[in-house]
């Protein structure tokens, strides 16, 4: 990890961010009753689990003591703890390719 591609990085946090609040939206209808039987909703309803991971699921009570606040904070975390794991993946990637493509030209 000894260099991070930065915009990479931002873009895949931004673009994490932005299908969190459509998740979030439908995993409360949801839970309130009213979700539509639309299956892109019913996909973002469930897509809310996984997006609310790592810090809601490990540190739930604290979570919940702090208020609406932390609860987002969380959710941005989770954010960019997504986009550093999707620039990791392309970094690898890129890394991979680079290798590749060096030894069939050698």
């Amino acid at each position: 990890m000894k260099k991070i591609n930065k915009t990479i990085f931002i873009i895949s946090t931004i673009v994490f961010a932005l299908l969190l609040i459509p998740a979030f939206i439908a995993a409360f209808a949801e839970d309130e009753g009213t979700l539509p039987a639309n299956g892109c909703w019913i996909i973002f309803a469930r897509l809310f689990s996984v997006l609310r991971f790592p810090t809601h699921t490990m540190v739930w009570s604290a979570i919940i003591d702090g208020g609406s606040p932390v609860y987002f904070i969380g959710l941005m975390i989770n954010c960019v703890f997504y986009g550093l794991i999707t620039e990791r993946i392309f970094s690898f990637f890129l890394k991979l390719k680079s290798r590749l493509k060096n030894t069939i030209n050698c």
